[in-house]
Parts: C-alpha cells; sequence; structure tokens
C-alpha cells in the first residue's frame, strides 16, 4: 500500500512539472466562431484571454477569441500573431440556408439536429460533400450533435480545444478531429451525459469514440484521472478511444461526450 502511495505522488509530481514549462500547443490558435446563440460567447470567453467582435456572418453574430501572447516577458495582444479556426455553430434548418462558399470556408462545422433523425442524417451528408483536401487533412471537420443543447455544452465546456492556463490538457485538436469529427463516408454524432465522480455509464458497445472533460477542485489528482479514464473505457467495446482533459471546477464531476454511427444514414 505504501509502494502504491509513493508511486501515485511520484506520478503527480512528474506530471505537475511537465506542464509548468511546456505550453499546450492549442494554445497557438484562436477561434473565429458564428453563432446565432451570443451566450456561447460569455461562457466561451472564460478559456481565453482576449475576445473580439467581428463583421456579422449570414446574420450570426461572430468573435474570435484568442489567448495573451508573450514576447519577451510583454504581453502582445496582436490578432495578427494567432493561427484562425474558423468555426460555426449551426443547426440543421440554419445549414440549409448557408451558401456553400460560406461553408467551405469554415475549418470547423458544428451542426445540430432540430428535426427528424433522416432529415438530420440528409443534411449531414450536404454538409460533408462540402470537405475538401487541403494541407493539414480534411476541411471542413464536421461536428453532428444529436440536439442544440448538446452543441452548445460540448462547445463551452470543451473550451474548442484551447483552454485556459488553469486548464490541463490530454488532447489538442489533432488527437480531436480524427476521433470525434465526421468526414466523406463516416458519418458520426455526438450526444452527452453528466456522471457524478464516483458513477460510471452503463455499458453501452454502440460507442465508437469518447472524450471525457474531469472537473473537479486544483487538488485533483492526475492519477485518479486515468484510472477512472481506463474503468470508464471498460464500458465500452474494445479498442473504443477514449480523450479525456482536466478542468479546475468547483464541482467533482466528469462530462462525457459520446461518439456513435449517425442512425438511418442512406435513409
Amino acid at each position: 500500500m505504501e509502494l502504491m502511495k509513493r508511486g501515485r505522488k511520484m506520478f503527480d509530481e512528474m506530471f505537475d512539472e511537465m506542464f509548468q514549462d511546456v505550453e499546450n500547443d492549442s494554445m497557438e490558435y484562436g477561434v473565429r466562431l458564428a453563432c446565432a446563440d451570443e451566450s456561447v460567447f460569455a461562457a466561451l470567453a472564460q478559456y481565453y484571454s482576449q475576445v473580439e467582435e467581428c463583421e456579422p456572418l449570414c446574420n450570426m453574430p461572430v468573435r474570435q477569441f484568442y489567448p495573451e501572447l508573450e514576447e519577451e516577458n510583454e504581453i502582445s495582444t496582436s490578432a495578427e500573431e494567432v493561427a484562425w479556426r474558423n468555426t460555426m455553430l449551426i443547426s440543421d434548418v440554419q445549414a440549409a440556408g448557408i451558401p456553400l462558399e460560406i461553408l467551405q470556408q469554415q475549418d470547423v462545422i458544428c451542426i445540430y439536429r432540430t428535426g427528424s433523425e433522416e432529415d438530420f442524417a440528409a443534411c449531414a451528408e450536404g454538409v460533408t460533400a462540402q470537405q475538401e483536401e487541403d494541407g493539414d487533412g480534411i476541411r471542413p471537420a464536421v461536428f453532428c450533435f444529436a440536439d442544440a443543447a448538446v452543441a452548445k455544452a460540448y462547445v463551452c465546456d470543451s473550451g474548442v480545444w484551447a483552454p485556459s492556463s488553469s486548464q490541463v490538457v490530454g488532447t489538442n485538436l489533432d488527437d480531436v478531429l480524427p476521433l470525434l469529427a465526421s468526414t466523406k463516408g463516416d458519418i458520426r454524432y455526438i450526444s452527452e451525459k453528466s456522471l457524478l465522480w464516483e458513477e460510471m455509464p452503463a455499458v453501452d458497445r454502440s460507442v465508437q469514440g469518447v472524450q471525457l472533460i474531469c472537473r473537479g477542485a486544483k487538488d485533483l489528482s492526475m492519477f485518479e484521472v486515468m484510472e477512472k479514464a481506463e474503468a470508464i473505457a471498460a464500458c465500452f467495446s474494445e479498442g473504443v478511444h477514449i480523450l479525456w482533459q482536466i478542468e479546475i471546477y468547483e464541482k467533482r464531476e466528469i462530462l462525457a461526450f459520446f461518439v456513435r454511427e449517425m442512425p438511418h444514414m442512406g435513409a
């Protein structure tokens, strides 16, 4: 038992030291988000030090979010030094009215269902048909969500993969996209569940991927998080990948986002 305690303490100390001096790669990026619901902007702003209002896009308000950039002990806030990810959070109804050239300019499209699953599958097929290969892979990346609440929860609670310095993240956008984003011929959708730290999800063999946001106080142990992620992984089929991150939060809980194959494809 004493050996386990010592090993756990060493693991956490190694982890803390590893992240003291290494900046997360995703912090080099900013997000330019178009979204009809302005409450999303306020929630997302907690992850970024700079927020600016932009020209509306397709009658939707737009904000750009980016971190402070440090140069020789001075803080630079120049948006010109940020690599932007153009992102849209839209419904299936909105998607039908957005010109194709606008969709093709996006790096990430988060689209959620408001009608039937059959209609949503057809809409998702239409959006993914706009994807093209570029030097960094397929874009736009298309995230399909079961409903508006799940889509907004994901965008707000994930920080769109560029968290503040108070958050330790085990993944970045390069890890997230292949697992959660849909590509041509492989359309998936995301659902969500909030778990208390002690709870486990029900066994579900239909899940293809999971992203966990483990929330707790500053004393939340990295060792605990990895143990919990391993236990949760046992609820799904072998080979399902688990992405995780840690967020400093007043409550002790886990937000789990489950990725499944889109139903009614080809209907």
